[in-house]
């Protein structure tokens, strides 16, 4: 091998090495995904908002994230040690929400969009807690 690549190689090494080194642990990981998602839907929240006219059903089925995912932060950190249970709180609670949506004749279109932003956060916090690689980003 020539200079270069064995230079080349080894930096590749050094660098896949601290890479490992410096990524988040799992629940550090799910953290990070809770913060940025709730952030997102906020930034969407305000900006369907701004726009007004039929973006307001849009601003409320994000603003309808706010509170599970501050549940969910809250749920981490209670059962920070009890994988199964937080999991089934998850599963849980999107099943209460999907029950609810299940009556559609008695929702009007605002109800029926803060139900939907509510089971994408119980469903994806869900998955992604039982299934962390099934998106890799």
């Amino acid at each position: 091998m020539n200079s270069n690549l064995k230079v080349l190689a080894e930096t590749y090494q050094l660098m896949l090495e601290k890479r490992v080194d410096t990524e988040p642990s799992t629940a550090e990981a799910f953290q990070k995904f809770l913060v940025k998602r709730a952030a997102g839907a906020a930034k969407l929240e305000n900006s369907s908002r701004e726009k007004g006219g039929y973006s307001t059903l849009t601003a409320i089925h994000y603003a309808a994230k706010a509170e599970p995912y501050a549940e969910s932060k809250k749920l981490e950190a209670e059962y920070k040690d009890d994988h199964d249970k937080v999991n089934e709180i998850y599963k849980q609670k999107a099943g209460e929400v999907y029950t609810k949506l299940k009556n559609l004749d008695s929702l009007s279109q605002k109800e029926f969009q803060a139900l939907m932003g509510e089971l994408e956060v119980w469903g994806e916090v869900y998955i992604r807690a039982t299934k962390p690689e099934s998106l890799k980003i």
